[in-house]
């Protein structure tokens, strides 16, 4: 039993017993026709790993705030201004929150050290 066409698949029809698209090629030939071709896992990780440590920091800031470089494109400029100024502030939370740790950590260390030393005298 088939249904009614998909309007945004024209051409295709869903079969009710397989839930599956069939017809002129489904969702890869509407991508396709739009003129959008979608990355392989190759090139989303190659992209990733060119990208510099800052780049890398604002994508994933970005995709915590579920947006992408797109999304900032396509916004209003003042609704842009609101979002870079929130990963601007994220940004400055995660740099301290890093100084913090790094501290915390040295801190341990020296006090290992003077407590190696009190053992050793």
């Amino acid at each position: 039993m088939a249904i009614d066409p998909i309007s945004a698949f024209r051409g295709t029809a869903i079969t009710a017993s397989t839930g599956r698209i069939s017809g002129s090629g489904g969702f890869a030939a509407a991508l396709e026709q739009a003129g959008v071709k979608p990355k392989t896992s190759y090139q989303e990780l190659e992209d990733y790993v060119n990208m510099t440590p800052a780049q890398r920091m604002r994508a994933d800031l970005l995709k915590k705030l579920g947006l992408t470089e797109d999304d900032l494109a396509n916004m209003s400029p003042e609704a842009r201004q609101g979002v870079e100024a929130k990963l601007q502030e994220l940004v400055q939370q995660q740099m301290r929150e890093t100084k913090e740790k790094q501290q915390a950590k040295q801190q341990a260390g020296a006090r290992q050290a003077t407590t190696r030393i009190d053992v050793v005298a």
